[in-house]
């Protein structure tokens, strides 16, 4: 089994923002209860990823964990593709940043000329509102990415038992029901890591970006289980991390499956007590 490390990323000097915050709301139980309390709520706040001091990218996130967020997008996008060049994600200094920034930068000291080469226009085209086709989305994929080999057979009891073992696993969701998950675990459905985050596509990326810093992609006999659907853009970062087993409590689209398919992923969807769909590769499925 891969070992999942991660080095310390923030330090003294560095501001990181809070996962929770309150809020005062009225609390409507019945017709005639109405109760003025204070409601823990997730956290929602732009995350700016710069490159040479130069916008990259925008995303909405959760707090914490950016270095990971930050470094499993640019891995799925194919921006960072080796481990020495994680190295060059990294949370800038507080003094290095305007006060409304602070907390909310990670800074890619990568070549201009690199990012440049690896981070064309059409980059991050790949969201559900966007038009692009299922063929051109998967011809991209496939010039930099293989299909997934890793054996690895789950018994059918430890897949369904998964979104129990995220859920228990959400300390954030715990206080704010407000949170998506994605979690690696082993064929025995022990945990290996778990993100969250206000965002699916982000939970995935800290996750990954979790197993990049550690030396661990591709990420080997695990299994990837996230809260939600499967959409394309969660099994390309699947793919792009080596995940044979991709699990999820709701369904796939028509293109998430298409992908897992191609690239020889275990899709598998509905998972519920008992119950779940297999769309692909269903021999790893014990």
């Amino acid at each position: 089994m891969v070992a999942l490390q991660l080095p310390v990323v923030d330090h003294p000097g560095m501001t990181v923002r809070p996962e929770v915050t309150e809020r005062a709301i009225e609390k409507i139980d019945g017709a005639d209860v109405r109760d003025a309390v204070r409601d823990k709520l997730v956290v929602e706040a732009p995350l700016e990823i710069r490159a040479n001091g130069e916008p990259l990218v925008m995303v909405m996130r959760t707090p914490g964990h950016d270095v990971e967020l930050a470094t499993g997008l640019l891995w799925a996008e194919g921006v960072l593709r080796s481990a020495e060049e994680i190295a060059a994600v990294r949370r800038p200094p507080d003094s290095e940043v305007g006060a409304d920034e602070r907390g909310n930068i990670i800074e890619v000291d990568l070549s201009a000329e690199l990012i440049e080469e690896r981070w064309p226009e059409r980059s991050l085209y790949s969201s559900s509102a966007c038009g692009v086709c299922g063929k051109t989305a998967i011809d991209l994929l496939v010039l930099r990415s293989q299909p997934v080999r890793t054996d690895v057979v789950v018994p059918r009891s430890v897949l369904s038992g998964l979104p129990q073992s995220l859920r228990a696993a959400q300390a954030v969701f715990e206080q704010t029901g407000g949170l998506h998950a994605a979690g690696f675990f082993d064929a025995s459905g022990a945990v290996i890591a778990v993100r969250e985050d206000v965002g699916r596509h982000n939970a995935v990326d800290k996750l990954i970006g979790h197993a990049a810093a550690g030396g661990g992609v591709p990420v080997g006999p695990v299994v990837m289980c996230v809260s939600g659907r499967l959409s394309y853009e969660i099994v390309q970062k699947a793919i792009t991390a080596g995940v044979p087993v991709l699990a999820a409590v709701s369904a796939p689209s028509s293109l998430a499956v298409d992908l897992a398919e191609r690239f020889q992923v275990t899709l598998c969807g509905f998972v519920r007590g008992q119950r779940f769909n297999i769309y692909s590769h269903s021999t790893r499925i014990s």
